[in-house]
């Protein structure tokens, strides 16, 4: 029968200082996040599944000028926007040439649009005030012309304007806040990656079942190797930095339409 707090481990030295160790159960990732935590140059991780609240730790890192790579293979529709804008940060660039000529257009619009209304009331009222005493006087037709035309060109440039408006001013790129690579090849083509890879400092690799969330490390029932065998750490650091550099056949994410999928672009 299984016992929750159940655990097994086992520990191979195989030369001084080095060795591989064998851990399944509950917590299986105390040692490894201590590891991450405590790195002091590289951190790289493959985990097909992330959450929100480990990326942090990896930002943190980052923000120690920490070298950070982290791919992963899937999101869970609740989290991709939160996951996503922690790893993209969107750049907003203004064209300053177009806009002011968008400015200085709209200012004459406007301005003109108010003369013109104020012309068309202006001729409005003297065409009734008028319009009584002698209704074939032909100042009366000319002002009743004149309104007419105020409003109609009044309308013209309040609608020119909101065109105007719209002219699109604001340009976007994206770049990465943590270097990482979603890999977009599903499971759906045989390339899922399932492994999960674990090297801190080129000095000690973890592999295993766990996944790079919370309830990997600590709640769920995993398993875990580490390794600490420099040969075999340094083959583990070959082969993610691999993982990373092809994308021919492991295709990596776009990173403009990850960003136009988890932010807005306004364009004027």
């Amino acid at each position: 029968m299984f016992k929750e707090n159940k655990r097994f481990y086992f520990r191979i030295d195989t030369e001084p200082s080095e060795g591989v160790e064998v851990f399944v159960g509950q917590n299986a990732g105390t040692q490894l996040n201590n590891d991450i935590l405590n790195a002091k140059e590289e951190v790289l991780i493959i985990s097909p599944y992330i959450d929100e609240v480990k990326l942090d730790d990896l930002i943190a890192l980052k923000n120690r000028n920490i070298n950070v790579r982290l791919a992963f293979s899937d999101l869970r529709p609740e989290q991709y926007r939160e996951i996503l804008t922690k790893l993209i940060h969107q750049h907003k660039v203004t064209d300053v040439k177009k806009k002011e000529k968008r400015d200085s257009q709209k200012n004459m619009l406007f301005f003109s649009s108010v003369a013109l209304f104020c012309l068309g009331i202006f001729s409005l009222i003297y065409f009734g005030m008028h319009v009584v005493d002698d209704f074939t006087n032909s100042n009366n037709f000319l002002a009743i012309l004149v309104s007419l035309g105020s409003f109609f060109g009044f309308y013209k440039c309040w609608e020119m304007k909101a065109v105007v408006e719209k002219m699109e001013i604001y340009t976007y790129h994206y770049s990465e806040k943590l270097n990482f690579k979603f890999i977009r090849n599903s499971r759906y083509d045989s390339k899922f990656i399932h492994s999960k890879i674990y090297v801190i400092d080129r000095k000690v690799a973890y592999l295993g079942s766990l996944n790079y969330t919370k309830s990997g490390f600590t709640s769920n029932f995993e398993s875990r190797i580490r390794i600490t065998q420099r040969e075999k750490v340094n083959e583990l650091v070959s082969f993610v930095h691999d993982i990373f550099e092809d994308n021919v056949n492991v295709r990596r994410h776009e990173l403009f339409y990850l960003g136009k999928k988890i932010y807005s672009e306004e364009m004027y």
